[in-house]
């Protein structure tokens, strides 16, 4: 009996999504023995490295010479990305971080093992299948829901840390990030589900008509 070959675009991504997988999940572990580290014992002389959900900016001025002219020019830095380093972690923030991956952590882990059964379905030439397009439904509603803990927290961080922060050279802008791209990446899998249903729908009306 003559096998089919299956794509070799398929088996990388199968083949990748696999191995992914497997080190997630490692990480996984090792985040959570982390997490229940700080949410049991507090871990004392914790230091977050942490990033800010707004841009910031660089109150003092410089000036850039190049020569061009006479005439030194003055500039600021605004809009720049950065991370907070918090040097002696007070135990409750370390908590409410401990609680964020714990969350995130699992959230992704879902994912993944979902994205990993689709892959091993198409893998196996099973493309225009019900259970996939429960699958890639699964997907996107966990994807929105990513996206609104995100938001959450983000929101949660400026107004319970951000504006509490005091520095002389530097000010947070009020704009909190709010990754339309996480949204964006789910409602387009929302609507690969219904292209797919729409496909399953005719290989059935193919079925029926042979």
């Amino acid at each position: 009996m003559e096998t089919t070959r299956k794509p070799r675009s398929i088996s990388l991504i199968y083949w990748f999504v696999k191995v992914t997988f497997w080190i997630y999940v490692t990480a996984s572990v090792i985040a959570m023995f982390l997490v229940v580290a700080i949410l049991l014992f507090g871990m004392e002389d914790l230091q977050l490295h942490v990033g800010t959900p707004v841009k910031i900016n660089v109150v003092e001025q410089g000036t850039l010479d190049v020569n061009l002219s006479e005439k030194l020019a003055e500039v600021k830095l605004v809009g720049l990305t950065g991370d907070v380093h918090f040097v002696n972690t007070p135990i409750e923030i370390g908590r409410i971080y401990a609680v964020f991956i714990f969350i995130i952590v699992l959230l992704f882990l879902y994912i993944f093992i979902i994205i990993k059964r689709f892959i091993t379905n198409v893998y196996n030439g099973i493309y225009f299948d019900f259970n996939n397009i429960s699958l890639l439904k699964r997907i996107s509603y966990a994807l929105i829901i990513i996206w609104l803990f995100l938001v959450f927290f983000g929101f949660f961080q400026y107004y319970f840390l951000i504006i509490n922060m005091n520095f002389e050279t530097v000010e947070f802008t009020a704009n909190v990030q709010t990754y339309p791209v996480i949204l964006l990446f789910a409602l387009f899998i929302w609507v690969l589900s219904h292209i797919f249903m729409k496909g399953c729908e005719l290989q059935e009306e193919n079925k029926l008509t042979v």
